[in-house]
């Protein structure tokens, strides 16, 4: 089968379109994900102190209400009270980010640490 330089002119541009449309959703997709806008509103009256996951599907999270810190456990299909804290355990100020360390803050120390 012989391509006529037209017909590769079109392909080519057929996948420069496709390759522009795929990246603008993902690059959509992300910002999305990472906006202040999602969730239920911008409200701080119920505030994540830190969350730790215990499996797959289960999760302890210390949320802030009413100056009051809660310690909830969290299931695929339940969510329930552990403790309700009167004085604060931790402080919601600082980010999660700090208090609990990242995959690629842990990937990079790990890396550093190999090349020593």
């Amino acid at each position: 089968m012989i391509v006529s330089p037209t017909e590769g002119s079109e392909l080519l541009s057929v996948a420069a379109s496709l390759l522009v449309v795929v990246g603008s959703i993902v690059v959509l997709g992300w910002l999305y994900s990472r906006s202040k806008f999602v969730g239920a509103g911008n409200s701080d009256a119920i505030s994540i102190v830190a969350s730790r996951a215990l499996g797959a599907k289960e999760r302890l999270m210390l949320i802030e209400v009413a100056d009051k810190q809660l310690l909830i456990g969290m299931t695929q299909t339940q969510v329930q009270t552990l403790h309700v804290f009167d004085a604060p355990v931790l402080s919601h100020k600082a980010p999660l980010a700090e208090t609990n360390s990242g995959f690629a803050q842990r990937f990079k120390a790990a890396l550093q640490e190999k090349l020593r």
